[in-house]
């Protein structure tokens, strides 16, 4: 019975010591947004528009710390739609019906499809655009 009693305390005091660490994935809440997104095409609309954007004249910079979005809009052609003006914007992702949202300021963007080096914004569903933006 003592060798059972001092079995058991060693058992014990072994699992219970302090050095367990403790496992956190950083990128459990990650989008993949970080960083500096420039928007390089807009398309469809209700007259099918396909208008192409050198890189520089819209910038998107996220920050998945703070939840926030600065863009930077350089845009001077009236006639593309370039979604928002420059500005810091608070943003989210959200899953509707499997599809997964892009939420910027409470307004809902449309579909949203991440690669590596590029992510769409697709609102066509309901007669509006299509946004590319590259790295």
């Amino acid at each position: 019975m003592k060798y059972f009693i001092y079995f058991f305390t060693s058992i014990l005091i072994i699992g219970c010591s302090g050095d367990d660490d403790v496992v956190t994935n950083p990128d459990l809440n990650s989008s993949g947004l970080g960083g500096e997104w420039n928007l390089i095409n807009v398309s469809g609309g209700f007259i099918g528009i396909n208008e192409n954007l050198d890189k520089g004249i819209i910038i998107w910079n996220f920050n998945e710390t703070n939840k926030n979005v600065v863009i930077t809009n350089n845009n001077m052609n009236d006639a593309i739609n370039d979604i928002l003006p420059s500005g810091t914007y608070n943003f989210s992702m959200v899953t509707i019906n499997g599809n997964e949202e892009l939420i910027i300021n409470d307004r809902n963007l449309g579909n949203f499809e991440l690669t590596n080096n590029e992510f769409t914004i697709d609102e066509q569903f309901r007669d509006g655009f299509r946004y590319t933006f590259q790295r």
